[in-house]
């Protein structure tokens, strides 16, 4: 069970393109898939803010169906600089994302 789910309504499913390789290394990052949703957060005076939210996931299939529902997905989180952070699908989000009831 997933300590941090992100709750949303899934907008778009998409597929980055490999990288170019890397100057120094040569390394090349092969495609991702990722999934789009609109997450609702409340501030902190009760007002509601609409953020789009970008997760990297391994099954776009499963997330196709899902466009334009409400899911639950298990994330993990991670602080970037001062007020940013960075959320990715777990890799058990196969089975854990699921319509919302």
């Amino acid at each position: 069970m997933s300590m941090l789910t992100m709750n949303g309504i899934v907008q778009n499913v998409f597929i980055t393109p490999p990288s170019k390789p890397d100057k120094v290394t040569g390394e090349i990052h092969p495609e991702v898939a990722r999934v789009q949703l609109l997450c609702e957060n409340i501030q902190e005076n009760g007002d509601k803010k609409m953020e789009l939210q970008t997760l990297k996931i391994t099954t776009p299939d499963a997330y196709r169906k899902l466009i334009g529902k409400p899911v639950s997905v298990p994330v993990g989180a991670m602080g970037e600089g001062r007020a940013k952070m960075i959320f990715w699908a777990l890799k058990t989000e196969s089975m854990a994302a699921k319509a919302a009831a």
